[in-house]
């Protein structure tokens, strides 16, 4: 399930390289790039929960397949066609297939987790998603090493083996949901109450919003900003830095999370993002890589907290909560990417960045708002005569 993550997000790596030869091909301005990102981020982020809802009620192993395919076709159409309607078509056809393998592929991961253990399961599953967005900016620039725009085509091929594996691994996926979602009915535990969970859930999901919006920020505009202002020529090693430490904090931010606690490790994630990020696109020298490490590694190491802790807020409903965590509120910080492009085209992209810089201070409020909910331990089971 990891690989699949890995493999469906890597067009979430792709897309920002890919935005300055778009701009360039198509005559964008900052505006435009940013709604190519909402496009991406409709179609792959917001839509999300409505795939959580369907993946509550039917089981569907088999779009997992089909998104795996998808996600890298609608990619490959980028440098075929010829108009800017036709662009943003494509971006939505990638879209809805990241959109569609999350909610069923966290499940499927929640469902083969021990409840103990569940920010490290999670983690886990995370960790691919976090690699193919590492990994995206890299396939990128190879793949166009050869002929530009003319040779994106070459990104679908790993979602087409990946999609044939999975074909392969239907029979055992339907088992597995089959069985889990007869026991998920069985065995229903409420961690906070019903009347604090829509208050917490909201905040939660803020939280998330706050997050995606510093992330998407960061990757869309760093390839613009350092070259212009810090005179850095290729700065896409960067952002795949930026995104590969984010998979190495993931790694550690669900066992975390499962010690000390969901609120905790949230908190600690955005002070130390606070600190760390406005060093990094104002310093100058060989620290900046080793801030920009910091900076995703502690930034994106809760991905997986914030699944698990919206599945404890919505247990009888986990689809939808991995939905709207992947998803929606994902989606929404998105949005602020194509806000964040029109105040870069009236004030300057320096002036954008600073925001960026203090968005963490609404992150640490957000997560000092949330309960101190902690990972259960397993009952002990009853004896059997």
């Amino acid at each position: 399930m990891s690989i699949g993550h890995l493999v469906v997000d890597l067009g979430q790596g792709i897309l920002p390289i890919l935005a300055p030869l778009l701009a360039k091909s198509f005559h964008l301005s900052y505006f435009q790039v940013g709604i190519i990102a909402l496009a991406f981020t409709f179609s792959s982020a917001i839509i999300q929960p409505v795939f959580g809802v369907l993946s509550d009620r039917y089981s569907m192993p088999w779009l997992m397949p089909v998104s795996l395919f998808l996600s890298g076709f609608g990619l490959a159409l980028t440098g075929i066609v010829h108009s800017y309607g036709l662009l943003l078509l494509a971006i939505l056809l990638s879209g809805i297939g990241v959109a569609g393998y999350h909610p069923e592929g966290s499940k499927l991961a929640h469902f083969l987790s021990e409840d103990s253990k569940a920010g490290s399961s999670m983690a886990i599953f995370s960790v691919g998603g976090n690699l193919g967005f590492g990994l995206g900016p890299m396939l990128a620039m190879f793949v166009l090493s050869f002929n530009g725009l003319k040779s994106i085509q070459a990104v679908m091929i790993p979602g087409v083996i990946a999609a044939l594996f999975f074909v392969f691994l239907l029979p055992r996926f339907k088992n597995i949901l089959t069985e889990k979602n007869h026991k998920q009915k069985r065995d229903k535990e409420q961690t906070v109450s019903s009347r604090d969970r829509i208050g917490s859930l909201i905040m939660l999901m803020l939280y998330v919003t706050i997050r995606s919006w510093i992330q998407s920020g960061l990757i869309y505009f760093i390839p613009f900003y350092f070259p212009s202002f810090k005179g850095i020529a290729e700065p896409e090693y960067l952002v795949s830095t930026f995104l590969i430490a984010g998979a190495v904090g993931t790694i550690f931010g669900g066992p975390f999370a499962d010690r000390f606690g969901g609120r905790n490790g949230l908190l600690v994630s955005m002070i130390v993002c606070l600190i760390t990020l406005y060093p990094f696109l104002h310093l100058n020298g060989a620290g900046i890589p080793i801030l920009a490490f910091i900076v995703g590694a502690s930034l994106i190491s809760t991905f997986s907290t914030t699944v698990v802790f919206g599945q404890r807020l919505l247990p009888n409903n986990i689809g939808l909560a991995s939905g709207m965590m992947l998803g929606f509120g994902v989606g929404m910080g998105s949005i602020g990417v194509t806000l964040l492009g029109a105040i870069a085209d009236h004030v300057g992209m320096p002036f954008t960045m600073n925001i960026i810089c203090f968005l963490p201070v609404l992150g640490v409020v957000l997560a000092l708002t949330l309960p101190d909910v902690r990972t259960r331990k397993s009952a002990p089971k009853p004896e059997t005569v």
